[in-house]
């Protein structure tokens, strides 16, 4: 069966002009705009339509001063990432996310999430801010919401092994794999302490 994905109008999401990078700015508002305007539709129709634009959580997984960074290997599914670095993990929301929960964006970021790694139980996501590249490709049909997930151990289990390879690394090892990092990575590390948010 064709995938579905959640998409929500460019106008909608940014009636007054965009941004680029990362934000903080506006993060409520825009959670309001997806809540109001985005819905489902099939995914091969919208992968090169910058007019609507994908939702996916990303989420950075931290404990003890460390964060989780992740290697999109050769398996996985979007080629335009693979071989990158990246400190987000997540994806798309389908159909079934959140249909008997408040907020489908958070379950379909828990969904996601725990279908890429296994957990240590007590972790928990919080909404901390915002991406968006209208410049390259994958970012111009693509809109960011940015979770930071505390973790209670490090104990974390990379499910998608075909797809991804992770470890555990300090700021200061990520910021010097900045060249290897996916844009969205580098917007995040550009924009903010990552022990702070």
């Amino acid at each position: 069966m064709p995938e579905q994905v959640l998409v929500v109008p460019r106008e909608r999401l940014f009636p007054h002009g965009g941004f680029h990078g990362f934000t903080r700015d506006g993060l409520a508002a825009y959670l309001d705009a997806i809540e109001a305007h985005a819905f489902f539709t099939l995914r091969d129709r919208v992968e090169n339509d910058p007019g609507l634009k994908q939702v996916i959580p990303y989420v950075i997984l931290r404990h003890g001063g460390q964060i989780f960074l992740v290697e999109r290997t050769r398996g996985g599914s979007e080629a335009r990432l693979r071989d990158k670095l990246s400190i987000g993990l997540g994806g798309h929301i389908n159909p079934g996310d959140g249909d008997h929960a408040a907020d489908r964006v958070a379950a379909g970021m828990e969904r996601e999430l725990t279908e890429e790694v296994d957990l240590p139980p007590g972790w928990r996501a919080r909404p901390v801010g915002l991406l968006n590249d209208d410049v390259e490709a994958v970012g111009r049909v693509h809109f960011g919401l940015v979770y930071v997930a505390d973790l209670p151990s490090p104990r974390v289990r990379i499910r998608e092994t075909a797809k991804l390879a992770g470890e555990f690394a300090t700021p200061e090892a990520i910021r010097a794999a900045y060249p290897r990092l996916e844009s969205w990575s580098q917007f995040v590390v550009d924009g903010v302490d990552l022990l702070e948010i």
